[in-house]
This record gives C-alpha cells, structure tokens and sequence, in this order.
C-alpha cells in the first residue's frame, strides 16, 4: 500500500512506527534499544518532538534499517498500515 503524507515529517513518524511494528518491538523496547525515554519514543510518535539527525541515526540503527529508509515512501504491509491507522495513538492527532 503507497501512501499519501502532508509532510515530511508526517512520513517520518509514519516510518517509525511502521518499522517498529514491522520488528515486532514495543515503543518501550524501541526506546530502550535507542537510550531514550519511554516517553520521549510516545512524544516523536505522536508528532510532539521531531528527532535531530542524530536521533535519527540511532533510531534507524535500532530498526536495523539505513536512516534514508525512514524518508522513503515504499509499498508497505497492508495488515501492519491497518494496525496503525486503527491505533488509538495514531488517531490522537
């Protein structure tokens, strides 16, 4: 599924979230394996912080991912974009 995003910004939160589920990890988990606060992972997801190009790097590395992937629009999932979007989390907005 291609998806649409108002930003890039919106994108990156998207890719966070969507690689986090895709690696079965728990935004505690995903924030521990970071070194950030449970809190800080919940306030990025929820578009309240925007991570520097540091915290970028560390959050890709913990999703094994290379940071450019987190700014890229692929096909995805279906059944993982379909759990993210009925999130309460992903709703709040």
């Amino acid at each position: 599924m291609k998806m649409q995003f108002n930003s890039l910004k919106d994108l990156l939160i998207f890719n966070i979230k969507y690689y986090r589920y895709k690696n079965n990890m728990s935004q505690e988990k995903l924030a521990e394996a970071c070194s950030f606060s449970s809190r800080y992972m919940t306030d990025i997801e929820r578009g309240m912080h925007c991570p520097t190009i540091n915290k970028i790097e560390i959050i890709a590395n913990a999703l094994n991912l290379e940071p450019f992937e987190l700014f890229q629009n692929p096909k995805r999932d279906n059944e993982i974009v379909t759990k993210i979007l009925s999130s309460r989390q992903y709703n709040q907005k």
